[in-house]
């Protein structure tokens, strides 16, 4: 142990720990602070540094791992009393050690800032702690092979991009999700995926030591065997397995905020947010009687509304199921907007559109921003748009009637307008 500890103290990356620690705070607090109160976006957003971390992780693991021949101490090494595999796992260990302490760090504030709301589904978190460790453990071992591969200088500056390539060429073409941007509560990080995952990449760990041979490859070329067959395991591992997957329905279990003309369910991980859905009831409450409100309204996920069949095809579970709305980011435009679009989809239903004008049009896209953010409370919306000019100049146009009129006011005018619609083209709503 105390060599372990020898070689942790003269670890060449050791010195690179504050900026290290000072970027995986900074992806955590400067992106957003939504995720405090919520375990799974608290995991989600703890994790998400690890496509940078991995990269200065891979860099740092492939400096280390070049260090003997960059110090030309390689025979040294292997003529020493301890042997070359056992002085290169101490090397490797505590390179491990110091490219984890980062992520830890991070996890653990982002713990800290969570922990004391005590919301539900901790185990959430667990998950996604779990997902990036892997990924850590991951760039770990990429840096190493190519430092003990290449053993140059260029190896760090390769290990670093091939690790942001390799991230992006995973996910967004193989599909092999290596990290994760949100963590929604209607999706789970799998616990049997991630464990064989985790136990997969630490057993290429284990045998990366072998590769300290390879300046001595005609005598010991046998040892090369373990490292690639335990790289190869870990390519299957990783597109054989799918890592985060949607979670069962809880139904009647959701947290409800009911008013007098709806009721909005959630997932119990989001309960900071019933205060605000409460204040969105009230306002529906409010609305003119002319607008057609559902009974009920999920939070995706709550209600199970689709199915895999025996072919693999996604397709709707039968029946009629409530609208749907998602929390994204804690934007209150993201729910607000959806249950705007289903109060309208019920308002307009049996309604022809195919002989309206485009100045009717234009009305139409001035009522839903009027809707749409009154129910946000008013403002603007905090996400960008690349709408037409036309329609985007209809949006503000609907927007500033909730910031500049009394609420008599806009609900007198909102229901003219819904009144006049119904008449020229919803004749069933008759």
């Amino acid at each position: 142990m105390s060599v372990f500890w020898l070689h942790l103290r003269n670890s060449p990356i050791r010195w690179g720990l504050p900026a290290l620690i000072a970027l995986s705070l900074g992806v955590l607090f400067f992106r957003s602070r939504f995720w405090i109160g919520v375990w799974p976006e608290t995991g989600a957003a703890a994790q998400v540094g690890t496509y940078f971390l991995g990269a200065v992780g891979a860099g740092a693991a492939a400096w280390a791992a070049g260090a003997p021949g960059r110090h030309r101490v390689v025979e040294q090494i292997a003529a020493a009393r301890v042997h070359p595999v056992t002085t290169e796992a101490y090397r490797l260990a505590a390179t491990v050690v110091v490219v984890l302490i980062p992520y830890l760090t991070g996890h653990a504030v982002a713990f800290a800032f969570t922990a004391p709301a005590s919301p539900p589904g901790w185990h959430l978190w667990l998950g996604y702690f779990a997902l990036g460790l892997v990924a850590m453990l991951l760039a770990t071992a990429w840096g190493w092979m190519l430092g003990k591969v290449l053993g140059s200088v260029f190896a760090a500056l390769g290990a670093v991009v091939g690790w942001l390539v390799l991230v992006v060429v995973a996910e967004d073409y193989l599909g092999l999700v290596l990290t994760a941007l949100r963590g929604p509560p209607e999706r789970i990080v799998d616990p049997a995926a991630v464990t064989i995952r985790l136990v997969v990449v630490v057993a290429l760990l284990a045998t990366l030591p072998l590769l300290g041979m390879l300046g001595r490859l005609r005598q010991h070329a046998w040892r090369i065997a373990a490292p690639a067959v335990a790289a190869l395991g870990l390519l299957f591992t990783l597109a054989g397995t799918t890592v985060i997957v949607e979670r069962e329905p809880i139904g009647d279990e959701a947290l409800c905020v009911s008013g007098e003309r709806t009721q909005l369910c959630v997932w119990p991980e989001h309960e900071k947010y019933i205060p605000l859905l409460q204040e969105v009831n009230d306002r529906i409450d409010a609305l003119p009687e002319v607008l057609v409100v559902p009974a009920r309204m999920n939070e995706s996920g709550v209600v199970r509304t689709r199915y895999v069949d025996s072919e693999g095809v996604i397709r709707p579970t039968p029946g009629d199921h409530p609208p749907v709305f998602h929390i994204i980011e804690g934007s209150p435009w993201s729910y607000t907007g959806a249950i705007q679009s289903a109060i309208l989809s019920a308002t307009w239903d049996g309604c022809d559109w195919n002989a309206m004008s485009e100045a009717d049009r234009r009305r139409l896209h001035v009522l839903d921003a009027w809707l749409r953010a009154y129910l946000a409370g008013g403002g603007s919306p905090d996400y960008s748009s690349s709408a037409p000019a036309d329609v985007a100049e209809a949006w503000a146009e609907g927007r500033s009637l909730v910031d500049e009129l009394p609420n008599a006011e806009q609900f007198a005018w909102a229901e003219r307008e819904v009144d006049e619609m119904l008449d020229h083209y919803c004749p069933s709503a008759d």
